[in-house]
């Protein structure tokens, strides 16, 4: 059985979502147990539409000079810009063979294969 690969898309979204850990790392929040974590960041997503814009420029502002006191701004800023355009998409094993089969080539036996499979097809397709 081969391993199981990453795709680039897969890799940018790792890569993303290991950034906000880190961000979640110099805010000191690291050792806070994971549902309170998820509540206050629950409670933030609820506020955060109801700040002002002047807050909200304070806000930012105070996290930017976080960043910058650690020199991770440009290296959050370009993961954030990728991130924005990954898309998450869930497809069922069937609707995949459905893609593979449309792109004219013939769907593999393993359904593990399948995205992979889809993926090389679409960059394929693109280029």
């Amino acid at each position: 059985m081969a391993p199981y690969q990453h795709t680039k898309e897969q890799g940018l979204r790792v890569h993303h979502l290991a950034n906000l850990g880190g961000l979640l790392a110099i805010a000191g929040l690291d050792q806070q147990p994971p549902d309170l974590l998820l509540g206050a960041f629950l409670e933030i997503a609820k506020r955060l539409p109801e700040l002002s814009a002047a807050r909200i420029a304070e806000i930012t502002s105070a996290g930017h000079a976080k960043l910058d006191e650690r020199a991770s701004a440009k290296r959050a800023w370009k993961s954030w810009q990728r991130a924005k355009e990954l898309h998450a998409v869930t497809l069922t094993s069937s609707q995949i063979v459905r893609v593979i089969a449309a792109l004219g080539a013939t769907p593999p036996s393993d359904s593990a294969q399948l995205p992979s499979v889809m993926a090389a097809l679409l960059d394929r397709s693109a280029s």
